[in-house]
């Protein structure tokens, strides 16, 4: 049955993505962990795999848990254009992971969901029970993410896999490069700062709120999963404890890079399924696994703008992309 993978503790699928970075960095120091994306990884000290999670593959006996990031997703540009695919594959490639689980003696699945799934939330701050109060998401990217969870809750009934689902919050870090169609908004904010564009063009008021969340903080509630059995058959938002506005992040970017003259914004259209505040509540991930984020916002902010300036120019005077950014895009 396809490809068999072998030799690790610990499989990540799309863990050559921006989140797969920063999770097997961590992950690393304390297991054996073998990345499988159709890129390689940018991460010392793991093995590596060439997979395309939309075919079956096996797993032998060695294999403890699987993160499961392998999707089709980018920021809000992306998914707007590419609803087919997402509602399409999204859920192939999970179903794919569980059925390799399985097969296996793989004990836990740990699957990415996303904020997205809150698209219609009314109830601030947002529990992880909240989602089943509220329509599901209209966007095909956040309702493959909801089928995801679904998949991961009836394989457990039918099969007794355990899983995990994390839904993280607007990750944001050094890692991700700019880019007008992948990127999500802080690193395209930075983009346009940083190349001179007067005024900065953003999507639709500026007044929409997001909780951001670093890289690392995120990373290491993956780990808390593995590592703690209260993870077990759970759903835990990860997100940041600050919630700020757009046009508040372009404020401490343009303050952040020196400018002297005042801001000026040009207002785009909003995209099809923006959503216009998104405020989770952190308090269940605290308790069950005493994980909570450490990284201030203002602090990774800084981080983050500090990585995308050293970027290199190219001839148009925007920033060239990674070559393995669009992999698997946190969420």
């Amino acid at each position: 049955m396809g490809r068999k993978i072998g030799n690790g503790k610990i499989l990540i699928t799309g863990g050559s993505g921006v989140l797969g970075c920063y999770i097997a960095e961590i992950v690393r120091k304390e297991f054996e962990v073998v990345v499988a994306d159709i890129e390689r990884p940018r991460v010392d000290g793991v093995k590596y795999t060439n997979l395309d999670c939309l075919k079956p593959f096996s797993l032998s006996d060695d294999f403890e848990v699987i993160i499961h990031l392998a999707a089709l997703v980018g920021g809000i540009q992306f998914f707007t254009k590419h609803p087919v695919e997402n509602i399409r594959d999204n859920p192939r490639m999970t179903t794919n992971v569980f059925d390799a689980a399985i097969k296996s003696k793989v004990s836990q699945v740990i699957y990415a969901s996303s904020s997205v799934v809150y698209q219609y939330q009314k109830e601030f701050p947002s529990t992880e029970e909240s989602v089943d109060h509220f329509p599901p998401p209209s966007s095909a990217y956040g309702l493959s993410k909801l089928i995801g969870e679904r998949i991961c809750k009836i394989y457990h009934e039918q099969f007794g896999v355990n899983y995990t689902i994390l839904r993280p919050f607007n990750l944001y870090g050094p890692i991700e490069a700019p880019d007008p169609e992948y990127a999500h908004v802080i690193p395209e904010l930075i983009r346009k700062v940083i190349a001179g564009q007067y005024p900065v063009e953003i999507y639709g008021s500026g007044e929409q709120t997001r909780t951001f969340t670093h890289g690392r903080d995120a990373a290491r509630a993956y780990l808390s999963c593995i590592t703690d059995k209260n993870a077990l058959n759970e759903t835990f938002n990860v997100a940041g404890n600050k919630e700020i506005k757009i046009y508040d992040v372009l404020k401490l970017i343009w303050k952040i890079t020196g400018h002297s003259k005042e801001l000026k914004v040009k207002r785009l259209p909003p995209f099809p399924h923006d959503v216009l505040r998104r405020f989770p509540s952190n308090k269940k991930i605290k308790e069950k696994l005493g994980w909570e984020p450490v990284i201030p916002f203002e602090e990774g902010l800084i981080e983050t703008i500090k990585a995308v300036s050293g970027q290199i120019y190219n001839r148009d005077t925007t920033l060239t992309q990674d070559s393995n950014n669009e992999d698997c895009r946190d969420n």
